[in-house]
């Protein structure tokens, strides 16, 4: 009929697709974007978690070890252990560290089951921790050079070694040396006993030679060559002590600490 007014045409499905994916495609569009808004959501609180968590750690253990370490919360999603209750494990290393009157100290730890009893407060409870820390020649001469050390050896020896000994520290031993040659050499054994990281005399050469045992057996009764270490922090304890190549690697261990980020 002419003259009649032209019917908009439908939509049609494309060629060679199904009807049904067709009246489906923008549900699984909108789908898709939600998807997404959730996926990011879902990073930005994990990241956000991360943040606020990892700085409420990182000032405790600050405040306790007087260097700012850096934190890791391994790989589980942050936000799941934390719909646990609980951190599974998390990680501590700092440089320039000092506990107990000892550094500046190379450390690392682990924290492992961390419950968090105040997520507003950030407060909370380790389970169990283990730190080893390592402490430079110049950090093993301080605990040498005193009265009770050194400045009770004998007078012959305390020439040979000079005001200022070269301290060498070796796999298993550490030895005290003058600042140039091996006039005197003193050999010492670091272990922990209790709370005391202990140095015992194992052997010493004057110009080479060893001294007679005998010599050796007076100087061990003569000297004490320690330290006690106090005030440890969160309530970890001295667990060994042990001459690595370069530095003197102490352990400790504890359990049932808390800590805040006030």
């Amino acid at each position: 009929m002419s003259g009649a007014a032209p019917v908009a045409a439908r939509a049609q499905p494309p060629a060679g697709g199904h009807p049904l994916m067709f009246l489906l495609f923008p549900i699984l569009r909108r789908l898709l974007y939600l998807a997404i808004v959730l996926a990011v959501l879902a990073v930005g609180g994990e990241l956000l978690a991360r943040k606020l968590i990892g700085d409420a750690v990182t000032h405790a253990v600050e405040a306790r070890i007087g260097a700012a370490p850096k934190i890791g919360f391994g790989s589980t999603p942050l936000l799941v252990q934390i719909a646990h209750g609980k951190l599974d494990e998390v990680t501590v290393s700092a440089r320039g560290a000092r506990i107990a009157g000892l550094g500046p100290l190379a450390l690392t730890g682990t924290l492992r089951d961390v419950h968090l009893s105040s997520l507003t407060g950030l407060e909370g409870a380790i389970g169990s921790l283990n730190v080893r820390a390592l402490l430079p020649p110049a950090g093993v001469r301080g605990l040498l050079t005193t009265r009770a050390c050194v400045g009770s050896l004998p007078a012959s020896v305390l020439e040979g070694l000079s005001p200022s000994p070269r301290i060498v520290v070796l796999p298993g031993r550490v030895d005290l040396l003058p600042a140039v040659g091996r006039a005197v050499e003193l050999r010492l054994d670091p272990y922990a006993a209790g709370s005391t990281v202990r140095f015992e005399l194992s052997a010493l050469e004057l110009g080479g030679a060893p001294a007679p045992q005998a010599e050796l057996e007076q100087l061990r009764a003569r000297i004490d060559c320690s330290r006690t270490l106090s005030d440890l922090p969160f309530g970890v304890a001295l667990v060994s002590a042990k001459a690595t190549d370069g530095a003197l690697a102490l352990s400790f261990s504890g359990s049932g600490a808390s800590f805040s980020a006030v």
